[in-house]
């Protein structure tokens, strides 16, 4: 009876084991299942239908506007993490010059003769700040709003530096500027050799192929010495409403579908996300009002800068001769640029008001 016991007890551990080590694969499956896949397809979700995750991201819209109360609770100390969407031409590299190398609060280490600075805060080395001057072009060069949030390009890359996942909070920034004034700073730059051929494009998870987006000039040559005619007049020319793209969420319009077959319902809802996503961040700086954008910068993340921007973001295209017509030409092709402008600098009022409002109640 013994060892009929025995046998019996011995059966009963292996079934239970085995059970056991059944139900740990399937939890273990499980867990993969939704961090790698489930996890991902929802904030991607989120991103899709309301522009910036709700839960992820900064949403200034959201946050209490109390006179009493800060606008923005950025944590120098936490996961807090300051995302710059640098588009072409706008005085972008001034200001992440700026965050790097010209303000004390959450200090970069920086050395001679290198671009990059190492923006750790803690023990952890963990970056506070993401842009060219920190983290690099790691997202590719000139990323837009949707290679940066709608393909979670940076919570992948910081994911990858951290070896492991985490939950961070990030606050998008970005610079915009006069739409007239920035093509011509872009078609002189283009003229001068530069081209962004090395640019992704990245759209719903895939980088741009040629016949998405056809190239106006041979990428063996380069476009160096083009002319403003000819500059102009490739329809496939990014530097057309360049601002409206790169700050809104490209899935919802078929990528680069909008240059190939432009149609008004395209245009309006691109527009539309721009204008919520500009809404959605943290800050935005106006290129012709730099000394108000260094206000704002630094009332709402409590940063100060050692020196003025106002005197280094002096444009080099302001020679450029042009006529009447390829004035208009260049104002009616920018159109959604000047609309997301005109409405960019009546928030940025607003906003820059608000806070001189509660500078003077603290007062």
């Amino acid at each position: 009876m013994k060892k009929i016991g025995m046998c019996s007890l011995r059966g009963w551990k292996g079934v239970l084991g085995r059970k056991l080590f059944v139900f740990a694969t399937i939890l273990f499956a499980a867990s993969i299942v939704y961090f790698y896949i489930d996890f991902p397809l929802r904030v991607t979700n989120r991103v899709l239908n309301n522009g910036i995750g709700e839960d992820d991201f900064y949403n200034y819209e959201d946050t209490s506007q109390k006179e009493n109360e800060k606008a923005i609770s950025f944590n120098k100390s936490s996961n807090d993490v300051i995302v710059f969407v640098h588009i072409q031409k706008t005085a972008g590299t001034t200001f992440e010059k700026f965050l790097v190398r010209y303000q004390q609060s959450l200090p970069c280490k920086c050395q001679a003769h290198k671009k990059r600075c190492n923006c750790g805060r803690n023990a952890s080395n963990e970056t506070w700040l993401f842009s060219r001057y920190s983290t690099g072009w790691v997202c590719g060069l000139h990323a837009d709003f949707t290679e940066l949030v709608v393909n979670s390009c940076v919570q992948r890359v910081l994911d990858k530096q951290a070896g492991h996942k985490k939950r961070r909070n990030y606050f998008y920034t970005t610079f915009l500027r006069n739409p007239t004034d920035r093509f011509i700073s872009e078609f002189r730059h283009v003229q001068r050799g530069a081209t962004w051929i090395s640019s992704k494009h990245v759209c719903n998870g895939k980088p741009a192929s040629v016949n998405d987006l056809p190239t106006c000039f041979d990428p063996r040559i380069g476009w160096e010495g083009v002319s403003l005619e000819e500059f102009i007049s490739c329809p496939y020319n990014l530097a057309f409403n360049r601002q409206t793209r790169m700050l809104s969420n490209l899935s919802l319009v078929g990528c680069y579908e909008h240059l190939k077959k432009p149609s008004y319902e395209q245009d309006k809802i691109m527009m539309e996300s721009a204008k919520e996503n500009l809404r959605n961040m943290a800050f935005f700086g106006i290129k012709e009002r730099m000394d108000d954008s260094q206000f704002y910068f630094e009332n709402t993340f409590g940063m100060k800068f050692s020196r003025k921007m106002s005197v280094w973001g002096k444009s080099k295209s302001n020679d450029t001769v042009l006529t009447d017509s390829q004035l208009a030409y260049i104002q009616n092709v920018n159109k959604l640029d000047w609309e997301l402008y005109e409405y960019a600098v009546q928030l940025f009022d607003e906003r820059v008001s608000h806070l001189r409002r509660k500078r003077r109640i603290r007062r």
